[in-house]
């Protein structure tokens, strides 16, 4: 019993140190955005055209 334990808890131990280390180098990673889609996500005009919006009938 207490040798099943002691292996359970050096398992879970390694677990979690691999689940850290995992999880540091995933938010390290740097991801390059493309440039077509750097152009697509630029800001809206937050000035709307109030003519055109009474124009819908």
């Amino acid at each position: 019993m207490r040798k099943s334990s002691l292996i359970l808890t050096i398992l879970t131990l390694i677990t979690i140190i691999a689940w850290v280390i995992f999880d540091v180098i995933h938010a390290r990673s740097k991801v390059e955005i493309p440039t077509e889609i750097k152009n697509v996500l630029d800001p809206v005009n937050p000035n709307f055209d109030i003519k055109a919006l009474e124009n819908i009938p």
